[in-house]
């Protein structure tokens, strides 16, 4: 096995694909308890902006819950997934699954982007370009510099 030569740059990633996994799995339950209580938000004393909030969450409807929730919760356990590739360095568990995560993420961001309502930040802003950023880079650098490392 060639653990004594993976790179740092590969453990590292794998150590972020961990973290990222972990915030998602998060996320999810932190979703699933917003729809589950957003009917019971008093609504009486938000401003103006907060209620239009709340009523977009409200008009998304369960078939979009569902969507975040599936996309999360593949989203994650490809990161889980991958990550453990980076380390043991498998090119199957590794790059494949790490290419898969990224090309899933990019198209659920612009997905996302496209169907959110502009009160919950949907649209292509800074957000959408910072979930941008780590499957792109995913893809550039298990591709390239990490590729030959990817190998059993």
């Amino acid at each position: 096995m060639n653990e004594e030569k993976r790179p740092g740059g590969l453990t590292a990633l794998a150590v972020i694909n961990f973290i990222f996994s972990g915030w998602g799995l998060i996320g999810l339950i932190g979703l699933a308890a917003l729809f589950a209580f957003i009917g019971k938000i008093p609504t009486e004393n938000m401003q103006e902006v907060q209620k239009a909030q709340i009523e977009a969450l409200q008009n998304l409807g369960l078939p979009m819950l569902i969507f975040i929730c599936v996309l999360n919760i593949l989203s994650s356990a490809l990161l889980l997934l991958s990550g453990i590739g980076y380390l043991k360095q498998k090119k199957f568990l590794g790059r494949t699954m790490g290419n898969i995560y990224a090309v899933i993420t990019i198209i659920s961001s612009v997905i996302t982007g496209i169907m959110f309502p502009s009160e919950l930040e949907g649209g292509f802003n800074i957000m959408t370009m910072v979930g941008l950023i780590y499957p792109v880079l995913t893809l550039i650098l298990i591709n390239t510099t990490f590729k030959d490392d990817l190998t059993n």
